[in-house]
């Protein structure tokens, strides 16, 4: 049964209160929207597709909204494993030392404006990594013409104007996957 806040779910006397559940002059109430879960005379209220909350080891689909000389600022907009978007997007940071195994000269190497990255929250102040084979660039646009780039080898290649540029590439790239 799905209930919202206040709603009457029963009396103290055939239930014992669990979370989301208070009880006012004998009777039970829903604290918060959901589902009612009954066991062994237990009632609770379960939320449905709760509100991603983002911290440590956590993995997120972001967009890279900024570059500067060493690093970049990411928008995250969702939380693997929910199928519901962030509430307000959170803008972390990704360091180039925190892109690849692999010395990164400049950060344009490995990620650009407006690429979509899968990363791996590596502290609770939202610093981003993409260091992992399944992490990093998973859909980017070309520099020059902004047409659609395809994996080719472990290259990037314009299908519109044929240029071609490298990124930090997840193995999911292109897949629609992440």
């Amino acid at each position: 049964m799905l209930v919202f806040p206040g709603d009457f779910l029963g009396y103290a006397e055939e239930f014992i209160c669990d979370d989301g559940v208070y009880s006012e002059e004998g009777k039970l109430y829903a604290s918060k929207a959901g589902r009612v879960k009954i066991k062994n005379k237990v009632i609770k209220v379960e939320t449905i597709n709760e509100i991603p909350k983002i911290s440590k080891g956590d993995i997120v689909l972001g967009e890279v909204i900024d570059t500067k000389n060493n690093f970049a600022l990411v928008e995250i907009v969702r939380k693997k494993g929910f199928n519901r978007e962030l509430t307000t997007y959170k803008t972390a940071v990704l360091h180039i030392s925190n892109i690849s195994t692999m010395y990164l000269k400049d950060i344009n190497e490995g990620i650009r404006y407006k690429d979509i990255i899968v990363c791996e929250v590596i502290d609770d102040d939202l610093k981003l990594s993409t260091k992992k084979d399944e992490l990093g660039v998973i859909k980017a646009k070309c520099g020059i013409c902004g047409g659609e780039l395809l994996l080719k080898g472990d290259k990037l290649r314009c299908k519109e104007c044929g240029n071609t540029e490298k990124r930090k590439i997840s193995k999911n790239y292109g897949k629609g996957v992440w």
